[in-house]
């Protein structure tokens, strides 16, 4: 959990230059910027994943943890299951439910990218896209960038809706 609070702490901005300064310059492992070859992915991954990679981890911990001090997982434990079983079978189900709900939006973020990345790490992204069309008040491009992230965003929360109904028994969609 501390290398999560990290990583949830820690702003893009200020990984990326960490990033940068420790792996590109000092050990001079990967570019600085550039997407030229698969090593000019390495940073800009880094960097865009682990604040979601965080987050992910802090909610599926608490998640877990509210549904391990249930009844039924009580009533499990006096069948005599064994702490997999109830584990993977009865708990993982419950605990999956609040990152799942965040795994929608997060996901069609990372897909569309974040400005802060494509900055630091000169990609062309839409995230510099939009921002630049807004500045530029090019706003066919900035409502097409939005566009992009909606067509990307509505599917990913139809999907969410659909794991719901398979993650919760409560939830039916008749």
């Amino acid at each position: 959990m501390t290398f999560a609070m990290v990583g949830v702490s820690i702003p893009d901005f200020v990984l990326a230059n960490l990033l940068i300064l420790t792996f590109a310059l000092g050990w001079n492992l990967f570019p600085v910027a550039g997407v030229d070859s698969w090593s000019g992915y390495v940073l800009p991954s880094i960097t865009l994943g682990l604040i979601f990679a965080s987050s992910i981890a802090r909610l599926t911990r608490g998640g877990m943890l509210e549904i391990l001090g249930q009844d039924f997982i009580r009533t499990a434990k006096a069948k005599g299951l064994s702490k997999g079983t109830i584990l993977w079978r009865h708990t993982l189900k419950g605990g999956l439910l609040p990152t799942v709900t965040y795994l929608g939006p997060a996901t069609a973020g990372m897909l569309t990218g974040s400005l802060v990345v494509e900055k630091f790490f000169n990609i062309p992204g839409l995230g510099r896209f939009l921002i630049d069309s807004a500045v530029n008040r090019d706003y066919t491009m900035a409502m097409g960038c939005v566009i992009v992230f909606v067509v990307i965003l509505i599917p990913l929360n139809i999907l969410v809706d659909v794991l719901y109904a398979f993650l919760d028994p409560r939830v039916s969609y008749d």
